[in-house]
């Protein structure tokens, strides 16, 4: 189903913030042609016009004539991002008051249901480049102290391993539930399937019938379950996988389509980084984030309610 204008705004905008946010783009940067979008979207390139027209509503991009379509400066966009933090602070504020929760005593109960305790997190998958993915994103956004474990750790001895004996939850991917549930269950210890967002993966299946896509990652595994993920896609010859270490990544082509993961940013260092590329987003869907957010509420409100 084609998408709709609100829709491609929306992962334009999203685009464009990380972008500005992890320094790979910036004011005068040229952005992807109409008819590059429109293709990549499969959508006609009026309505890729106008979700471009509404980003420049809010000032996100210039709009020159002839000329393509430009990152805005650099205080448009910041001030553009402050407004929208604004707006969204007023509107939690009002949601406080409603609830009884005065603004001046919002920080202390935010505060007291998210570090009352220091929760231990395990995340549990088959590769580094996820793996690396998971945890960071879990205690950066989160404020757990996460800890990722291979499978084949898990499951290469006799115990489990330190970090999952003392987790105060297990996190996975629907891939290893297998390996995850039992050794939950015999832990005693809450354990939460990840449904991680599809939105990098359809980029990537959309751009792929139209012509080579690169994505750059740090262990070989995850190449290889890349590769059997789009297996059956259109395009699927096009998809190039290129691991940090082993690979050349000089051979990529000016402009072509490029992903690379957290963990690869970090191996390559910004000089070793392709000039565009593609970067990793935040990984777990919307109603992943409210779980992990709900137990970690629940726990410390428990805490809170065991000392009073």
């Amino acid at each position: 189903m084609a998408l709709r204008r609100t829709q491609i705004a929306d992962h334009l905008r999203q685009r464009l913030l990380s972008g500005v946010q992890l320094g790979t783009l910036a004011h005068g940067k040229k952005l992807s042609s109409v008819r590059e979008l429109a293709a990549e979207f499969e959508v006609d390139p009026r309505v890729v016009m106008a979700a471009y027209s509404e980003l420049e509503r809010e000032g996100l991009v210039e709009v020159r004539s002839r000329s393509g379509i430009f990152v805005a400066a650099a205080d448009a966009v910041e001030g553009q991002l402050q407004r929208r933090t604004a707006d969204w602070m007023v509107n939690v504020l009002m949601e406080g008051l409603g609830r009884g929760i005065a603004a001046r005593e919002f920080p202390d109960r935010v505060r007291q249901s998210l570090e009352t305790v220091r929760l231990r997190v395990a995340c549990i998958e088959c590769n580094h480049d996820q793996i690396a993915s998971l945890s960071n994103e879990l205690h950066d956004d989160y404020g757990v102290d996460a800890s990722g474990v291979d499978t084949y750790t898990l499951m290469s001895g006799p115990e489990p391993p330190t970090d999952v004996q003392r987790a105060d939850l297990l996190v996975t991917t629907r891939f290893h539930t297998v390996e995850v549930e039992p050794v939950a269950r015999s832990l005693g210890n809450p354990w939460m399937v990840a449904e991680l967002r599809v939105d990098p993966f359809v980029d990537i299946a959309r751009r792929l019938p139209h012509g080579p896509v690169y994505f750059v990652l740090a262990d070989p595994r995850f190449a290889g379950k890349l590769e059997r993920i789009y297996r059956e896609s259109p395009g699927a010859s096009n998809l190039h996988t290129l691991v940090t270490g082993r690979d050349d990544m000089s051979q990529i082509p000016e402009g072509a389509p490029t992903y690379v993961t957290r963990l690869a940013r970090e191996r390559l260092g910004e000089k070793g980084i392709p000039r565009q590329f593609i970067p990793e987003e935040r990984t777990f869907s919307r109603e992943t984030s409210r779980q992990i957010f709900s137990f970690i509420v629940r726990a410390n409100l428990d805490a809170i309610d065991r000392h009073s």
